[in-house]
């Protein structure tokens, strides 16, 4: 449940307690550990240089017997931060996915928001970057430097764990990005629908 100054706060599968707090802030994120005399972790807002999610199933010798909710958050000195929500046999399921749902969402406001104004801003002013593994440049996006489209050729599907990039009348010229492995990915997802949906505006006609 979401508490005062922005707190989530994460309960243990099995015990009436609360095992982290994750508390979201202006200047930075912290994850502490109540009962624990592990020290807290806090990851500076402006530090914050990437991230990425997903689930996966938790696999006994032939059957599953567990779902884990995760978020890994890396800075820009390439340390890596997880928060992991293991349901087991169904036990708080539903809660975790629910909390797991939140985390982004806090995640996105607080910090990648601010991301996505960057990167759209050189993109404004046609400056090259390179984002989740595309390139950015003037006239379109490259990848893997031999694939390249131009902004009236870009095309977005959305899916639930992954988007692709393709040619709009060539769907087998495509880059497929996956929410869980490629750092930033979401963010890349929005600048490009945003650009998409910018090129597909009709320029108003003129009057004489």
């Amino acid at each position: 449940m979401t508490g005062p100054n922005n707190t989530i706060e994460i309960p243990a599968l099995i015990q009436k307690r609360i095992n982290r707090k994750i508390v979201f802030a202006d200047e930075g994120l912290t994850i502490e550990k109540p009962l624990s005399f592990d020290p807290k972790v806090f990851i500076s807002g402006e530090n914050i240089a990437a991230f990425r999610f997903g689930t996966k199933d938790l696999y006994g010798y032939k059957f599953v017997f567990g779902r884990q909710y995760f978020i890994e958050t890396r800075d820009f000195q390439n340390n890596t931060f997880k928060i992991k929500l293991n349901s087991y046999y169904g036990i708080k399921r539903r809660a975790y996915y629910k909390l797991w749902a939140e985390l982004l969402q806090q995640l996105w406001d607080f910090y990648l928001v601010n991301q996505l104004s960057y990167y759209t801003e050189l993109y404004n002013i046609q400056q090259m970057f390179e984002l989740a593994g595309v390139t950015f440049e003037p006239d379109g996006i490259s990848w893997d430097n031999k694939n390249s489209l131009r902004w009236s050729e870009i095309a977005v599907k959305s899916y639930q764990t992954y988007f692709m990039i393709y040619h709009i009348d060539n769907p087998k010229k495509y880059k497929c990005c996956v929410f869980s492995s490629d750092w930033n990915a979401v963010v890349l997802q929005s600048l490009l629908k945003d650009i998409v949906k910018e090129h597909k505006k009709v320029p108003k006609s003129s009057s004489l």
